[in-house]
């Protein structure tokens, strides 16, 4: 009986440090085909690759949008309640990213396809003027770009501050404390605001 005990107390805590959800596989979110490839749908920014925040802080370098990556497996912590996304790009680098839905008020499932895309990028970037490209490629959002621009540049707005991405003013993080405003006029960004400065 007490060998039993000591099972399933062992079971139990592997349950909760390990985490019992089921994991998202990637190519099934995505529904990739066998030919598929899948890409960044945006910059990932990083000052840590093993721990990047889902709020895409913009601090440190980034994983252009377009890169080529392949899935290495998501996990969830019961503990933390967060789950992660693991992959590496094609040069072997891994990277891991730290899903809060508390931050991003979406499950990991819809997280996976905002950031992840089976669209090659000369699909998604194209029609983008060359001097815009050259903006979204350095990470840098100006006045005169599109809400489509922003998104590739910055990704999508952490819903916990951009509840709809129909609001004239986007928020993102530019470190955990400061944060910046982009004020759109219709479809048009009107200005970039640090909030901090």
């Amino acid at each position: 009986m007490r060998r039993l005990l000591f099972a399933l107390a062992a079971v139990a805590a592997a349950f909760v440090f390990g985490g019992c959800a089921d994991p998202e596989v990637m190519s099934e979110v995505l529904q990739q085909t066998q030919d598929q490839r899948i890409y960044t749908r945006y910059n990932l920014w990083y000052l840590n690759p093993a721990e990047i925040s889902c709020l895409n802080i913009q601090q440190g370098s980034f994983l252009p949008l377009g890169s080529e990556i392949e899935p290495i497996g998501t996990s969830y912590s019961m503990i933390t309640g967060k789950s992660t996304v693991s992959f590496r790009d094609m040069d072997g680098r891994e990277y891991t990213i730290i899903f809060d839905p508390g931050y991003r008020l979406c499950s990991l499932r819809d997280y996976i396809s905002a950031t992840f895309t089976t669209e090659p990028p000369e699909e998604m970037l194209k029609g983008i003027p060359p001097a815009t490209l050259e903006r979204i490629k350095a990470g840098q959002v100006v006045a005169g770009m599109g809400r489509r621009d922003v998104l590739l540049a910055y990704g999508p707005p952490p819903a916990v501050r951009t509840p709809d991405l129909r609001n004239e003013t986007w928020m993102y993080w530019l470190t955990p404390s400061e944060t910046a405003r982009v004020i759109f006029r219709g479809d048009t960004v009107r200005n970039v605001l640090n909030l901090n400065e």
